[in-house]
């Protein structure tokens, strides 16, 4: 039979040994599966109590046949003739007609379908604004169907759920917060990744900074800290495996490119930190201490200079000790 499906349920959920349930695939589509197999079944018995539906549908929860009966109440498909019987509304507006038919020009959806759509939380502006566009579109297709209705309200609450949706991403999609912190979840992809605690503890500052002066929204913050971090942790494995024993400063040394890499992130031009290197040079010199990383102390040098110069007014380089936000290790 078009528009039928069969549901074979075993022998023992059946008292009259009734093997199959039909069910309208379209109504099933539209407002559930169990909702078609309920209204069915009390379309095709004459009495249909609720001792009589929870005998009948053994596979079904008693509380779920309750709910199901109310929604078809609501819709005005069923009604209820006395105290938990319930008979089939065959004379209601929104019941499935005999044959297929092509949408008309001037569609309306039934006040049901309507009343459905608002209690399911379609907003009425929503529902206007949808209805030229399923119009149109089956109109062109020139398609036929046994309810239109029925057809509306799952074009509706899909085109619903889609727009539930974008609205949600959407209000998700913010500027950092002065306070943001990574989920833990993040922080423990960090972990696993064997990245020190203290060197994610000291990037986050710069990083909330840089993305609160360019007023960039995202909804995806933890996502963009978590590369922030992994680049930064390679760039400084990179920085300490350049001197594999200590040594002494010596004349002809020059900060590598990566220093001024990781400097342009803290906020410190080039220009400011080539500056500082004649005096950093000359101090290592007279001193003759051994290091085995000079690219990680001039940083800390650096800094240092540009805390001096600068003050403490917003600038997130201003703390206490200063360790290098990405380099925080002494070498």
């Amino acid at each position: 039979m078009p528009g039928k499906k069969n549901l074979s349920v075993p022998p023992k959920f059946m008292p009259n040994k009734l093997n199959f349930l039909n069910f309208d695939k379209e109504i099933a589509s539209s407002i559930g599966l169990n909702e078609a197999i309920v209204l069915q079944l009390i379309k095709t018995q004459t009495k249909n109590s609720l001792t009589f539906l929870r005998n009948k549908l053994l596979f079904i929860d008693e509380k779920e046949i309750q709910r199901v009966l109310k929604k078809l109440l609501k819709l005005k498909l069923i009604e209820e003739t006395s105290k938990d019987i319930f008979s089939f509304k065959s004379k209601n507006e929104i019941v499935k007609p005999e044959r297929k038919q092509n949408i008309s020009k001037g569609y309306l959806p039934s006040n049901n379908i309507l009343k459905e759509a608002k209690s399911l939380g379609v907003t009425e502006d929503f529902i206007k604004i949808k209805l030229p566009e399923f119009r149109i579109y089956w109109s062109d297709r020139k398609d036929k169907s046994f309810s239109w209705d029925y057809k509306f309200l799952k074009y509706l609450l899909k085109e619903w759920r889609a727009e539930e949706e974008k609205l949600n991403k959407a209000s998700k999609i913010k500027p950092i917060q002065k306070n943001w912190k990574p989920s833990k979840e993040a922080l423990q992809i960090l972990e696993h990744a064997e990245i020190d605690e203290k060197f994610i503890v000291d990037a986050l500052p710069e990083f909330i900074l840089y993305w609160s002066e360019r007023n960039t929204a995202s909804d995806s913050w933890n996502s963009k800290f978590l590369n922030h971090i992994k680049n930064q942790w390679v760039r400084y494995q990179n920085l300490i495996s350049m001197v594999k024993k200590p040594s002494r400063m010596n004349k002809d040394w020059n900060p590598s490119e990566d220093c001024f890499d990781v400097l342009s992130l803290a906020k410190i031009n080039k220009s400011f930190a080539v500056s500082q290197i004649p005096e950093f040079k000359l101090y290592w010199l007279e001193t003759k201490e051994m290091r085995n990383c000079w690219n990680s102390k001039f940083i800390q040098h650096v800094k240092f200079r540009w805390k001096a110069k600068h003050g403490n007014a917003k600038n997130v380089l201003s703390r206490l000790k200063d360790h290098e936000w990405a380099i925080n290790f002494k070498n």
